[in-house]
Formats: structure tokens, sequence, C-alpha cells
């Protein structure tokens, strides 16, 4: 080869080798390939905020690392899974800080995008106004009382609060409106012109908004019957005030004057109030039949206005109308009396019978009752206050009973009494009063005398040591009884020696017996919530329906027992659950579709007794008694015919026998108990509730006993249990001992001994 040749390969030898060495050489990724052909750093984030974002989303922050990046979510701001540092694009969002207690007490936050701002109170102040570091700047108190003119004005004095301020007046200076106010600008403090101002006897001087008057004190009335008088205007004693005549504007006024005097009274049980209320019924007895005396022969004249309705009416000449009644009306009360009663003589000139209704004073008339000394009554006046009067002066002892009807004021269902007003004694009286019939909206009363008259509200509360007494029984009752249903529940279910039909209604009695007592003994006082104290309420009448429908159940089953004695016939389960379960759930349903509200009291999780919904439990459960008690008188009918004609059957009709008792005595416990319930709710029976806690309460301890343990099979079946448990404990010497003790018991359940 030629010099040529050989500088031609050459050459083309290092032309391959460069070009090969370009195309074998890589960076790694976040680098690339300088001019230099060396690996450098790729700088993902850029250099501007367009490329960062563009990267990694909004609101966010770049940062370029050897050979990568990462992202972080500027200040104020979070992406939605919560990460820190980020590579992939994820666009950041405002982060609201005033969620948290960012800016201390005494703050109000403002969320700005990406940030916030902490701004105080009125009334505080921190170093500066908006701060965003409440460990640095925090919002102290101002003393707004600094500069009291300024605050509050002259004249008064001002009180500095924790973010606020309180003025009041100084003394000798009265405030134009409230006794303490904030605005100077709306109220201001005026000189006391009472303190220069005589008003004269029995009044007060009263300064108001820069002006006086003077007023009567307690017990006194001005002579013109306004609210206030003049500096010389006398203030008459309310015992001597009198209507200037029998005329009923004359009387209106006497009787305004009079209310108006009385309510300023701070304290309406002395001694002085009641005296004076029983001087007032008085004058309005005395000027009533006065005007009524000179109507002509079976007039009738009414008057009303918003101080009082009256009515009166006069017979004359010793003419008793046909009717021989009188039957006087007001808007809301009525008093039907004989007329010989109204004259009380049989030859008179005039009789006259007036029937007065004060609207305001049952407001006033404390509801002390003289022959009530139980301090458990509470008393509360629920109709107006009716005077009823007549001629006849003897009006303690009437020719015949005088009736009255009352309207209610108001009304809780509760127990009502007919009194009237003892002037002597000053306090309401039962005596010669009776309640004849009550109402949701009427009672009716008849006296056998005359007086003012009214119809107190009595509700008869348990307290004191009872009601402590009361719910310690029930609380350790209904834990008792819950064991030994329990325990009932696991012998029905596990014992097979004494698996029937009979087993199968007890296990289903004793288990929604227990539902209803644990319910009752964790939820029948949660009354905080409305509606899941309805729904507890709801669950307890479905639950203790269950409870009477299976003894209903029982009953049916024990009467063709005994009609069968042979070959008796058996309910089946099925239809059984059917109506166990079935129908207290279509009582349920009707009662809450008819009155839901019924549910839940504010006491208790129970059926509302004022609106008489109580009575959605028990009629049902007083048809159960009643059909029960129906089939336990023809059971022990046929039973006792059974003894007198089967001698061969004895054993059989023992068992049945047996079974009647227990019955019996469980219709007695489950459903004879509610007798004392409904007693427990009148007056002085409070020995009826202990009855009715006691029974109630330990109904599984009952059941327990009469179906357990006066069993014999499930004794012996006890004793079985029994004996297998001390088996096992003993030692193996005793194990002989432990096997014959066990054919004992055996042999003397076969004998039946």
């Amino acid at each position: 080869m030629d010099t040529r040749s050989s500088f031609q390969l050459g050459l083309a030898i290092c032309i391959f080798s460069v070009t090969y060495s370009a195309k074998a050489k890589k960076c790694d990724p976040g680098f690339y390939l300088d001019s230099k052909r060396n690996c450098t750093d790729d700088n993902e984030c850029g250099d501007n905020e367009s490329t960062s974002s563009a990267r990694c989303g909004a609101h966010t922050d770049c940062y370029n690392t050897q050979g990568s990046y990462y992202c972080t979510c500027k200040k104020g701001f979070s992406n939605q899974l919560g990460k820190t540092n980020f590579t992939s694009r994820m666009n950041c969002h405002d982060i609201n800080e005033c969620v948290t207690d960012i800016c201390g007490l005494n703050a109000e936050c403002t969320n700005t995008f990406g940030s916030f701002k902490c701004t105080c109170k009125k009334g505080f102040t921190p170093g500066e106004r908006t701060f965003t570091n409440k460990t640095k700047t925090g919002c102290q108190n101002v003393d707004e009382c600094l500069n009291v003119m300024e605050r509050c004005g002259p004249n008064a004095n001002c009180v500095d609060a924790l973010g606020s301020f309180n003025c009041s007046c100084k003394n000798g200076f009265v405030s134009t409106g409230e006794a303490t106010f904030t605005d100077k600008t709306k109220i201001q403090c005026k000189a006391d012109l009472c303190l220069s101002r005589i008003c004269g006897p029995n009044t007060v001087c009263r300064s108001k908004a820069g002006r006086f008057y003077c007023e009567c004190i307690e017990g006194f009335s001005s002579a013109s019957g306004g609210a206030r008088v003049t500096i010389r205007a006398p203030c008459v004693a309310l015992e001597s005030l009198r209507p200037r005549s029998s005329s009923f504007q004359d009387v209106n006024t006497f009787v305004g004057q009079s209310i108006k005097s009385l309510f300023k009274f701070e304290n309406r049980n002395s001694e002085e109030f009641h005296r004076l209320i029983s001087n007032f019924l008085n004058i309005i007895e005395k000027y009533s039949i006065k005007a009524a005396r000179n109507l002509s022969h079976e007039e009738i004249k009414n008057f009303s206005t918003d101080q009082f309705d009256v009515i009166i009416q006069a017979i004359r000449n010793n003419t008793i109308p046909k009717g021989r009644r009188a039957k006087l009306a007001t808007a809301n009360n009525i008093m039907d009396i004989d007329w010989n009663s109204v004259a009380g003589k049989e030859s008179f000139d005039v009789a006259a019978a007036a029937l007065i209704s004060i609207k305001q004073l049952d407001c006033l008339m404390g509801a002390n009752i003289s022959d009530s000394a139980d301090n458990e009554t509470k008393l509360e006046l629920i109709s107006e206050v009716v005077t009823a009067t007549v001629t006849n002066t003897d009006k303690e002892n009437l020719a015949g009973n005088v009736i009255l009807t009352f309207k209610h004021k108001k009304y809780n269902n509760q127990t009502t009494k007919c009194v009237y007003w003892d002037s002597l004694a000053s306090v309401w009286s039962t005596h010669g009063c009776m309640l004849q019939h009550s109402n949701a909206t009427h009672t009716v009363c008849t006296c056998t005398h005359l007086s003012s008259f009214a119809v107190l509200m009595a509700l008869y509360e348990i307290k004191g040591p009872h009601i402590y007494n009361l719910d310690m029984i029930t609380i350790v009752g209904i834990i008792l009884s819950l064991v030994c249903l329990f325990i009932s529940i696991l012998t029905f279910t596990l014992c097979r020696s004494i698996k029937s039909i009979r087993t199968t209604i007890h296990t289903h009695l004793c288990l929604s017996l227990f539902l209803a007592e644990l319910l009752f003994l964790i939820g029948i006082s949660r009354t905080e919530n409305k509606t899941g104290c309805a729904i507890v309420a709801g669950f307890l009448h479905y639950l203790f329906l269950t409870s009477f429908a299976w003894m209903l159940l029982e009953g049916v089953q024990l009467y063709l027992m005994v009609v069968k004695v042979f070959n008796a016939k058996s309910l089946q389960l099925k239809y059984m659950c059917l109506f166990g379960y079935g129908f207290p759930l279509l009582v349920v349903g009707i009662s809450a579709a008819a009155y839901a509200q019924g549910y839940g009291t504010k006491e208790y999780c129970w059926l509302d007794l004022k609106s008489g919904f109580i009575w959605a439990f028990l009629i049902p459960v007083s048809l159960i008694i009643l059909v029960n008690a129906g089939f336990f008188i023809i059971t022990v009918w046929r039973l006792v015919d059974k003894f007198s004609s089967l001698n061969p059957d004895m054993n059989e009709l023992k068992k049945i026998r047996a079974f009647t008792i227990t019955a019996v005595a469980q219709l007695c416990l489950l459903g004879c108990m509610w007798i004392f319930g409904i007693l427990h709710f009148q007056e002085n029976t409070i020995a009826m509730t202990y009855i009715f806690t006691i029974i109630n309460s330990l109904q599984g301890v009952f059941i327990f006993t009469l179906h357990c343990l006066f069993n014999k099979q499930v004794r012996d079946e006890y004793a079985k249990i029994l004996v297998s448990i001390c088996h096992m404990k003993k030692a193996s010497k005793y194990s002989e001992f432990s096997t014959s003790s066990t054919q004992g018991l055996k042999s003397t359940h076969e004998t039946g001994m």
C-alpha cells in the first residue's frame, strides 16, 4: 500500500472513531450534554415564575436539586393531598387560617388570599392595628373610663368593663333613659328634681327624663284615680277608698284604682295585702247589691269593661218567678241560685242577686289554701275571681245550694278545687264548696254559702325523701328483675325436659319484659333530645304491650289445655308470634299516626299523661286483663268439674291446677298492679305509689319465682347442674360420693317425691 492510501485509511478510521464516540455518550436524567460534551445539571424550575408555575402548578414554589427538583405550596396555600413536597403538577389552594384560634382572645380573624389578618375587637387595642402573630401582638383591654367626660358626659360616673364600659348618673342626678347607658348622645344625667320637691304625705317623688312626678306609696291611692298626683293632691288609704256612687261607672273607676294600687305591693303574702283584698271584695259586693235594689221586678242589668263584668237582677213584692231560680251569667261565669235563698224570708219588698267577675284579681291573689297544710301541693288559680251576693243577710245558711260555673283561663289536666275567699282568715278555703264537674274548659261548683269564689288547680308532686326512696327501689328492683329474667330465658331455652308450648310463651314473655325493663332503666330519663326521647317512649310502649299480648296468649293456651285435658290442642308458634308482636305494633303505629306528640314529655320518655295519650296503653292493657280474667274464670270452673268427675286423671289435673295458680298469680302481678299506678296520681296516696313501684320493678323476680323456683322439674334441672359443677371441682377421691348423690337425686325425680 502506498503512502497516500495509508493516510486516507487513517483519516477514515479517525472520523469513524470520533463519530462513534459522540453517539455513544449519554447523560443521566436531570442532566444534559453541554458544548464541551460534559453532563451538566438541568434546571427544571427555570429562571422565572411562569416556568416554575408551568412545572409545579399555581401558587407553588419550585426548587432545583442536583439532577432533579421538588415543588412546595407557597405560604398560606396547601394542596388537596396535604403533601409538603411533590414533583408532579399540583395546584395549591388558599388556606383559611381563621378556622383555628390563630389570632387569640378578643381578636377577629379575616382570611385573605394566601394569608390572613387579625384585628382587635371593639374595646381592645394592639400595638398595631392589624397583625398576624398573636404571640407578639395581643389585644389588650382599653380603659374607656380614662376620659369620663368624653365617654359619659357631665354628672356621670364611668365603670370600665372588659371590652366595654357603663355609665351611671352621680348622686343628685337622674338618667333621662336607662339607669346604665353607653351612648351619651341619647341619654344624659339631669339634676334630680325630687331633691328639691315635696310631694305631700303618703307619696313618693319620681324623677325621670328631666321631669318629676308624685306617686302614692304602697297601700294608698290617689283620690282622682290617676296614677300620678300633684304636689298637694292627697293620697287616700286604700282601705278607706270608696266608689262615689253605686253606678257601674263609679264602681268601675273604684275597681281600676284599687287594682292599680294592689299591683304596687311587692309582698302579696303579707297580712296587710290580704286584709286589703278582703276589704276590696266586701265593697264591690256591697255597692253591687245596692245598685240591684234599684231595679224593677225581674229586671236584669249588666255592665262590662276591661276591669270587671257585673250582672244584677231583682224581684219585688213577694213575687217569685215561675222558674223559681235566678240564673245570672257574665262573659265567662254563671250563677244558678234559688230565689228563696236570694230573699231569705217569705215576705220581702225586694230580693236581688248580683254576680261580679273581676278580671285581673286572679293575678294578685295568692293560692294559699287554709285546710291543706301539705307542703307538697302546688296551687294555681285557673279562673277569674267571682263575687256572688244576694240581699239575704244570712249568706252562710242558704235555703238551697248555689251552683257556680267557671270558665278556665288555663288548664293543665290536673286536679281542680272549688274554693272561696275566707275574708276573716284572708285565705282561700274549700269549706262548704264541692266540685260537681270539671273538664278542660269549665268547672262546675256547688256551694252552701255565698262569698267570692274561684277555681284552684292542684298539682300533686312527690317531693323530699320520697323521690330518692322511689328511685332507689326502682333501680334495685329492675336490676334484680333483669338478672332473674335472664336466668329464666336461659332456663326455658336450654332445659329440654321442660320444653313445651307453655315454656315457649314464657320465653317470649320474659324476653319482652327483659328488653322493656332494660330500655326503661337506661332511657326513661333521657329527655335532652326530644326526638330520641320520643323514640324511647315508642319502644317502651311497644315492648310493654308485647308483654301483655304474650300474657293473653298464655291465658288462651291454658284454656285449651283445660278444655281438652287428654288431647290438649296448642296454638301454633307462627300465629302466636304474629299476634304477640304484630298486635302491639299495630296499636303503636295507629297511636303514633294519630298523635305523635304524645310520645315523650319534659320529665320522662313515656306517654303523655296530661293530654290523655296514656290511654293508648291503658285501653289495650285493660282489654287484655279483662279477656284473661274471663279465661281464668272458665278455667277454674272447668278444673273444679274435672276434679269431681275424673279421679283416675288426678296427676294430670294437679299439673293443670298448679299451672292455673301460677297464671292467676301472674295476672295479678302484671295486670292488677296498674290499678295502683292509677290510684297513685290522686291526693294522699303515696302508699299506692310505693306499692306500684315495688310490684312494677320486681316483675322479673316474680316470674322467676313462679315459673322456675316453684316448678319441680326446673328445680331438678338446677340440682343436676349444681351437682355437675361440684363434681368437676371435687378431687378424685370424692368422685364416688358425687356419683351416688347424683343417682339419688335422679331416683327422687323418677319417683316424683
